[in-house]
């Protein structure tokens, strides 16, 4: 929100990406996830749906930074779901920037990786904060502000707490809800800038609360951050069925994460109330939820062909 701090963690889903050498042009680009096929030339201009558009802009960026093209065949999997407001544009932009560059021989530096997979970020949000790429790229748990350079920090959620994460299963596009919550924020000001600077306080809250282990006050934070986010116009009747619906089975604490209308919600909950939690987010609409492993490590490099 207009520059203020982000806490996020990665998540134990992951996208993947296998690039494997080809006799000649062009690079093949496919999606298992989407079920798109599309062809990338040594012009590096893309052939084929333009969903596939942010993978060819990754390729470009790549040669600006001096990764030679090469023909390929480029797969694009894993059990991370697209659109669902988890950050999956920017796994597989950071993935396909690492898995293609290791294809070429060149080694990235974190920097030029976050660089050229938030190319990519660019096709799919227009004017993104970069923190979804940030956290693809460093796993683990980041403090970020626009513009920043990513804060590690040795944090993880309070002992005997899980996180569940629900998809509500809707779709939408991610520019059209920044700018909605943009208008609304100039409608309300000078109001809404109380709101931000609240958003901004509930990183302070948060961090308190992970270093203490303290569940409740981080489910706090999480209740009112989603209430924060709703009043700006990112919540939808969907989003906020779920997140109640968790409430009411005993998580400590709910929120939407991502850029709202849809996409997910994530809920903070008593390890042994993690089962209940999703059986009742699913049962509120959510298209899948679960427990997640927070966290974990950022992209990697698993195997060179």
């Amino acid at each position: 929100m207009r520059g203020a701090r982000a806490l996020v963690a990665a998540v134990g889903l992951r996208a993947k990406v296998r690039a494997a050498r080809r006799p000649g042009w062009p690079v093949v680009i496919e999606s298992t996830r989407l079920g798109l096929r599309g062809e990338v030339g040594p012009d590096l201009e893309l052939r084929g749906p333009g969903e596939l558009e942010p993978l060819a802009a990754v390729l470009r960026a790549l040669r600006r930074l001096g990764v030679e093209p090469v023909p390929a065949e480029v797969r694009v999997g894993g059990d991370l779901p697209p659109g669902a407001g988890l950050g999956s544009s920017a796994a597989v932009t950071a993935a396909a920037a690492l898995a293609y560059s290791a294809l070429a021989g060149v080694e990235l530096g974190p920097g030029e990786l976050f660089e050229a997979a938030l190319e990519g970020e660019r096709v799919v949000h227009e004017r993104p904060s970069g923190v979804d790429t940030a956290i693809a790229v460093h796993g683990g748990v980041l403090l970020y502000r626009r513009g920043g350079e990513p804060q590690r920090l040795g944090l993880s959620l309070p002992g005997g707490t899980v996180l569940v994460v629900a998809d509500s299963g809707v779709k939408r596009r991610t520019g059209d809800v920044v700018r909605h919550v943009l208008s609304r924020a100039a409608l309300t000001e000078p109001a809404s800038g109380l709101v931000y600077r609240a958003a901004d306080a509930l990183v302070d809250l948060a961090l308190e609360a992970m270093g203490s282990g303290d569940a409740e006050r981080l489910g706090a934070a999480f209740d009112l951050a989603h209430g924060l986010l709703a009043g700006l116009g990112a919540s939808s009747p969907d989003l906020d069925r779920i997140v109640h619906a968790a409430r009411g089975a005993g998580a400590y604490g709910a929120k939407l994460t991502g850029a709202g209308w849809g996409g997910s919600a994530i809920a903070l909950a008593p390890a042994g109330a993690a089962g209940r939690v999703a059986c009742a987010m699913i049962r509120a609409g959510a298209a899948w939820a679960g427990p997640v492993e927070v966290g974990v490590e950022g992209a990697r490099l698993e195997a060179v062909e």
